[in-house]
């Protein structure tokens, strides 16, 4: 009886070591189960991962900056100005087409020239000058002077390819035989005089000045145009107070006492305007048939002068 006891405590030991080991045997297949699982899901995960493509990363450009484009400054265009004429071809002296003025340019420039000028009687000797000194404008010198003997001129200078064209006229002539008068292309030589006739033909009836208060000359000297034939019959005195005539109208006052005093005594004259305030504006004031009136009355007083009468 005991030893079936012992027996069966033996064959219940072994049972108990047999569940024993077959307990730590489920529960080390149970743990490696689990350990091989989770292996398999490391190992799934890291061939999905590895699996997955790899993209190559795209550089992304930085972007340069477009310089802004510098303006170019454009050049002004100097325009080149062509000089109205060249002064170095008009130095020295120049003459009348007549031989009877000169003019001699002693300081020319653009701007300025500087001459002297010298009127002859019929044998050539000098018997007026000036020193004048006259602002060029473009091709042109415009001047107004007094001479050696008194005479009152104006005129002006053209300066055209080489070529002096000189205009200069009386304006209040003093009591002398001669005063400025040219109006021609001057030349470089001076040319020969002309032979004085050897008589001088006997003037017609001449007429003397006007004798009544109110008289003039020529009353309507303002709207037509003196001709020769009513000219050449006075005197070159008779001349010079018809030529002043046409002045004294607008005003001008006179230095020479006869003149100044003719004038006085005539009821329409009134001397409002110095003269030279009136010769710096004359050509504004008088019209064309007074302008032309003025140089045709000079030339046949001139000549008349000359003559002697």
């Amino acid at each position: 009886m005991k030893k079936n006891k012992d027996v069966l405590k033996i064959i219940l030991v072994a049972l108990i070591a047999v569940f024993v080991m077959v307990g730590i045997a489920a529960v080390l297949l149970v743990g490696y189960r689990k350990s091989e699982e989770e292996k398999k899901a490391k190992q799934q995960a890291i061939d999905v991962l590895e699996s997955i493509p790899r993209l190559t990363p795209t550089v992304v450009a930085t972007a340069t900056p477009t310089p802004l484009p510098t303006a170019t400054p454009t050049p002004t265009v100097v325009p080149t100005i062509k000089p109205a004429f060249n002064p170095d071809v008009y130095w020295d002296s120049w003459y009348s087409t007549d031989g009877a003025a000169s003019v001699n340019i002693y300081n020319i420039s653009l701007q300025s020239v500087s001459f002297l000028f010298a009127q002859s009687n019929a044998d050539g000797t000098v018997v007026c000058e000036a020193d004048v000194t006259a602002e060029v404008a473009g091709n042109a010198a415009q001047f107004s002077f007094t001479d050696s003997q008194g005479n009152t001129a104006s005129g002006n200078f053209t300066f055209d390819s080489g070529q002096l064209y000189v205009r200069i006229s009386t304006t209040a002539q003093a009591n002398v035989s001669v005063a400025p008068n040219v109006d021609c292309v001057m030349v470089r030589e001076r040319p020969g005089r002309p032979a004085e006739p050897a008589a001088t033909p006997a003037p017609t009836a001449v007429p003397s000045e006007p004798t009544q208060p109110g008289d003039y000359y020529f009353p309507d000297s303002n709207s037509r145009y003196l001709t020769d034939e009513e000219l050449q019959n006075y005197s070159s005195s008779d001349l010079e107070l018809a030529k002043n005539e046409i002045y004294a109208r607008h005003g001008r006052q006179f230095v020479t006492q006869r003149i100044a005093d003719y004038f006085n005594s005539k009821p329409w004259y009134q001397g409002t305007i110095d003269p030279e305030t009136f010769d710096a504006q004359q050509s504004e004031i008088f019209n064309e048939y007074e302008a032309a009136n003025i140089s045709k009355i000079v030339e046949w007083e001139n000549k008349k002068r000359n003559e002697g009468q």
